[in-house]
């Protein structure tokens, strides 16, 4: 379908309920953003946002990517991104990285880009913005990314080291698989030829003036956004970017930035690829359309299209998702959704997920699935559900308008700068969709999905484990597949509708005996009649969001060891066989339109919830709760498919060598306790619902040994008729449990296992662990963190920098609690098999240099500071403070009170200490998987 005609069609099937001059009209933007463009083309985006106050981030988006290489470049497009790193004109070297370390700023976490095959975007995240100088330096670092990259010739040479290692590491099934689907369904095109990380020849040897040609090229003003958006002077920050991008020139005779297109094709292209290595499967089919035109989707009519394919996907995605809990369902997952696949292609996509073997089957069930949407389009039912469920996200958005989150903004502007997605507001969209819905008919969506569904630019793909291969459709079978659907005698979809409460009877509510409160941590407890405590915790963070956690002693701990193959998966199960006298299917259609959910959870040592609700939703957070207690389901149907859907993830697991390792760590690890076993296929036979069931009802069997906590926009006396009902009318016990001691313990001593696997790509992946006794207290949890982050710094420096040895090196360091308090060092990285035994010296050199002669002054500042900074903005997320309501109450851990005082008396002695005892108790295990 062509441009015209799919414009003409819109148009015309939307004129019905809005006039073509109103739908012509332009969409509003947003009052609170300030948009402008300079002379030289450049765009800016300011914002001014407090959520996290007296933060800020910044970003540059460049509409170039691998995409617009020569074969000659091919992968210096990402390379590039890396040596805005290596140094720049105000920033040489690795300035930037340490300037913004200095700040509590952290790079990978806060100072990071990503490129793709058509933009590359550079951000600096929660940056302090208390003073003016850090947001200069900010906007600095733009300008010099934008236009005064430094690209060094042993600044190159070093990078190319590090590239390679990321290609070693991101050298997957998936990737590989990706790669091979794409020449297939886009042959012919330069999409075909791009996957970003490039050729290793280009990488290694390309000369140093090619990378600077492809920057000087692509790397200009009018192809460049600027994005800030914070607690910042937006006049001030406007006057800032005026004057230091205002002057930076475009190239003479600069290159037009083409944008490739994607050939049509009459009848369907597929591709089928398989991996040896690759441990799960999909079924990919792409309806190819034009895009919206530019100027369009800025109008009204862009944006009823946008809500309207809002609601198709809606109504498919629940579809499907009530097929995959049927037992016989030859799929455990499928989606719809309509997007752009590419800058001058769109594309109507179903993706599906085939269980192991099940390819034809599934393949025949998704066309039969589409065919239907041709032929009958959707049910009024399905329709009034999608409406509900749109109006009620969107109102949860809007009732929380004024504290959105900087992110949130920035990914619409950087939408708006590559796509012209229109970016009205909030406020806006909700009262346009809220008058939109009642006018837009269910025909006009049933009809424009059957437009979608063309027999012409369909895109097929298939990948599998190379194992399954001779199951796979032939070509030959999957075009006759979709010929055949379309003459196929198919029954209309036929929906059905839940009427009845989540709760029958209503509990008779308990009474609060006692009432605390806590002004240190802000808190009220309520003790009820039946020995339930409550924590309640009012915040203004968000406006429309109330969180839930409860928490008791047990877990695992106290499940027979011949039970732990079912109880690993209890809650798992619990969660997704329905709730109540409602199956899984019923349940979502009943909570459809409600922003409500519970989850129960098991570790080794504790049970327990996690939930969260709109204020309006909060009695149905509630009543699921209260039904967790009384009334988990047992339901033979959702375990069989909850059973198939593992068989299918656990079917090829072993295809892939890093099961291998994970497998090999964890088995070592836990010194080969039969309590901490590795979950393979053969687990499944070990597992029963009966006993699944047995174990929930007795974990879960006295809800007087939670804990509950409540945090958001709560009233104590607003709530507290709805927590009597539901948590005092729960029946109680006085039988009080704790965990057990299993003696699950580390290995002590100098451990080493080292083993060979087949790999396509090989690389050498490394495990290091240290441990030792500790003290459970908030200096030494600190203490035990803030060593992980320096060696995570040093490491940056000498593994990744220095010798190019790994992409990165992943350090945990932490205190665990239970069975006794104990230090926990954690190291893992992939390298190149010549430099491995290198590497691993370097890893235990770096923590010998801090036990001798303590950290570097400036590494133990960056941390700490980073430490700051993080916890000044988490003192405002209601996720966090159920975590620290939850550790003040429990372990008697103040994450609040003198948390700074605590880590500015961490000094270089405290960790050089720390080090010096772990090196010295010499408790290290290492786990090395070579290729063989």
């Amino acid at each position: 379908m062509n441009k015209f005609i799919y414009t003409l069609s819109v148009m015309l099937a939307f004129s019905v309920s809005i006039g073509i001059a109103q739908q012509l009209s332009l969409v509003p933007t947003d009052p609170q953003v300030r948009i402008g463009k300079l002379d030289n083309g450049l765009t800016y985006y300011i914002r001014h946002n407090n959520l996290p106050k007296n933060r800020a981030d910044f970003y540059i988006v460049q509409k170039v990517g691998a995409i617009l290489e020569n074969d000659n470049q091919n992968g210096l497009a990402h390379f590039l991104e890396h040596m805005s790193f290596d140094g720049t004109e105000n920033f040489p070297g690795k300035g930037i990285i340490n300037f913004f370390e200095q700040h509590g700023v952290r790079f990978g976490e806060n100072v990071n880009a990503y490129t793709s095959l058509d933009e590359t975007v550079y951000n600096l995240t929660n940056v302090p913005t208390l003073h003016q100088g850090t947001i200069d330096s900010s906007l600095l670092v733009l300008h010099d990314w934008s236009h005064f990259v430094l690209l060094k010739g042993n600044a190159i040479d070093n990078e190319r080291r590090v590239i390679m290692e990321e290609w070693r590491t991101r050298a997957s099934a998936s990737r590989r698989m990706w790669k091979e689907i794409n020449s297939i369904i886009y042959a012919g095109s330069q999409y075909a030829k791009r996957d970003v990380i490039g050729d290793t020849a280009v990488i290694l040897h390309c000369p140093y003036q090619a990378l600077r040609d492809y920057y000087k090229k692509w790397y200009r003003p009018d192809l460049q956004g600027i994005i800030v958006v914070g607690d910042i002077d937006v006049d001030k920050t406007e006057a800032e970017i005026k004057q230091l991008f205002g002057s930076i020139p475009n190239p003479a005779n600069q290159a037009k930035r083409i944008v490739y297109a994607i050939p049509d094709n009459e009848k369907p292209i597929v591709a089928i690829v398989t991996d040896p290595e690759a441990t799960s499967s999909a079924i990919i089919i792409r309806y190819k359309h034009d895009p919206m035109p530019d100027s369009l989707k800025k109008t009204i009519l862009g944006y009823v299209a946008q809500v309207r394919n809002s609601l198709i996907s809606i109504m498919i995605n629940n579809r499907f998702q009530d097929l995959a809990q049927q037992p016989n369902a030859p799929f455990t997952f499928a989606l719809n959704e309509y997007g752009d696949i590419t800058k001058s292609k769109d594309a109507f996509m179903f993706y599906m997920i085939p269980r192991e073997g099940q390819y034809k089957e599934a393949f025949r069930v998704l066309m039969n699935e589409i065919e239907k949407i041709k032929r009958y389009g959707f049910t009024a039912s399905e329709y009034e559900r999608a409406k509900a469920e749109m109006l009620t996200q969107l109102q949860n958005q809007y009732n929380n308008r004024d504290k959105q989150e900087t992110q949130t903004y920035v990914n619409e502007y950087i939408a708006n700068f590559l796509n012209f997605d229109p970016i009205p507001g909030i406020a806006w969209e909700y009262k346009m969709t809220q008058a939109l819905l009642p006018k837009l008919p269910l025909e006009i969506l049933s009809q424009q999905a059957e437009k979608y569904i063309t027999n012409s630019n369909i895109l097929v793909s298939i990948q599998a484990p190379e194992n399954e291969k001779s199951k796979l459709p032939t070509t030959g079978q999957v075009l006759d597949m979709m010929n055949a659907v379309k003459t196929a005698k198919l029954e209309p979809y036929k929906d059905s509708t839940i009427h009845k409460p989540l709760l029958s009877t209503i509990p008779k509510p308990g009474s609060i005996v006692k009432t605390i409160e806590n002004k240190e941590m802000g808190t009220t407890e309520w003790i009820l009649s039946n020995g339930i405590k409550v924590m309640l915790k009012p915040t203004n963070f968000k406006t429309d969001e109330i969180r839930l956690g409860a928490v008791a002693y047990g877990g695992l701990s106290l499940v027979p060891t011949d039970q732990l193959p079912s109880a690993s998966v209890t809650c798992d199960v619990i969660n997704s066989t329905g709730l109540g006298d409602f199956s899984p299917i019923d349940l979502n259609k009943l909570l459809a339109g409600k922003i409500a959910n519970v989850s129960p959870a098991m570790n080794d040592y504790e049970e327990s919830f996690s939930g969260y609700s709109s204020v309006k939703d909060f009695s149905t957070m509630m009543q699921m709760l209260y039904l967790y207690f009384v009334a988990p389901r047992k339901d033979f149907n959702a375990y069989k498919v909850f059973m198939n859907n593992m068989r299918t993830n656990l079917a090829n697991a072993a295809n892939n060598p890093n099961q291998a390792f994970n497998d090999s760590v964890v088995t070592m690890l836990y010194n080969h306790s039969p309590r901490k076993f590795v979950f393979h296929l053969s687990t499944l036979d070990k597992i029963s619902l009966e006993q699944i069931m047995n174990i929930y009802r007795e974990r879960f069997a006295n809800p007087a040994n939670f804990t509950f906590f409540l945090v958001g926009n709560i009233n104590p006396d607003t709530i507290k008729t709805t927590v009597l009902t539901y948590l005092g009318g729960l029946t109680t016990s006085k039988k009080t449990e704790t965990w057990k001691d299993q003696n699950i313990r580390f290995p002590n001593g100098k451990i080493e296992s080292v083993f060979k696997r087949e790999m396509e790509t090989p690389k050498t992946s490394n495990f290091i662990f240290y441990h030792d006794k500790a003290k459970y207290t908030l200096p030494d949890i600190l203490a035990a963190k803030i060593l992980g982050n320096i060696l995570t710094i040093r490491y940056t420096q000498s593994i990744r920098e220095k010798n190019g040895g790994a992409y990165s090196v992943g350090v945990l360091g932490t205190v665990s609690r239970l069975p006794f308090p104990q230090t926990l060092l954690y190291m893992q990285f992939d390298t190149d098999p010549k430099l491995d035994a290198k590497m691993l010296g370097i890893i235990h050199q770096e923590l010998q240099k801090i036990a001798d002669n303590g950290p570097a002054a400036e590494d133990l500042t960056k941390v700490k500071d980073n430490l700051l900074k993080k916890h000044a903005e988490e003192l405002e997320d209601n996720n966090w403070w159920i975590s620290t309501l939850n550790s003040y109450y429990i372990p008697h851990i103040n994450y609040v009170n003198n948390y700074n005082t605590i880590v500015d008396n961490i000094t270089g002695k405290t960790i050089q200490d720390l080090a010096k005892q772990l090196i010295t108790k010499m408790n290290r295990l290492e786990v090395v998987m070579q290729p063989k």
